[in-house]
């Protein structure tokens, strides 16, 4: 039965928090070792060979995917069986997890094809963590507070990553994260699209 208050308790509120804030983190020791690669000259050997430039950062991009999806299975696993956390449905917690992988990946695409090297990205990535884990709502729930700042947290893939588990805590099914995952993934598609056509160009411009 669907509860009319469609909130986290305590301990999923900052397991998830926590959770989708650093994964932020965690995402971008994928594409970012592309600009390591391009200044040590490991990246133009890489383009001599004979294998698609487009091979070559989708195999960065699903690094940071992958390494994505592993830490957030490995934290919900964890806070589940050490604090008792309830993140809901599976098929739904599993929804929402791709789609905020998909998310957090796309900035981390976008960062790289700014910064000139690793430390640069790195210390970007950080500060754009950090800047959209507090407006998300990570920390607390900006959603209660009302007015200015719930609905700008809604830019954020944080906010629709903790709305769509509110759904699953009510006791809905998978199917009721779906507006929150197609936020997350139209956050995606945006700064992703754009991170993709720049990452390209980079590698056009690294001479093999």
């Amino acid at each position: 039965i669907s509860a009319a208050r469609k909130e986290l308790d305590a301990k999923t509120y900052v397991s998830a928090g926590m959770a989708v804030f650093f994964l932020f983190f965690t995402v971008q020791f994928g594409v970012t070792s592309l600009l390591d690669e391009r200044k040590e000259g490991t990246l133009a050997r890489m383009l001599a060979a004979p294998v698609r430039r487009g091979s070559i950062v989708a195999g960065k991009v699903l690094t940071s995917f992958v390494l994505g999806i592993i830490s957030m299975t490995v934290l919900i696993l964890a806070t589940g069986l050490l604090l008792g956390s309830h993140w809901g449905k599976p098929a739904g917690v599993a929804i929402l997890v791709v789609a905020g992988v998909t998310a957090a990946t796309s900035v981390v695409i976008l960062v790289a094809t700014l910064a000139k090297t690793s430390d640069q990205a790195g210390n970007w990535q950080t500060v754009i963590a950090l800047v959209l884990g507090m407006l998300g709502g990570t920390f607390f729930p900006l959603s209660q507070t009302g007015g200015f700042f719930a609905r700008a947290s809604l830019i954020t893939p944080h906010a629709w990553f903790l709305r769509g588990l509110g759904e699953l805590s009510s006791g809905a099914g998978p199917a009721a994260v779906l507006p929150a995952a197609g936020a997350m993934l139209a956050f995606a598609a945006v700064v992703g699209g754009i991170g993709l056509l720049r990452l390209r160009r980079l590698t056009r411009l690294t001479q093999p």
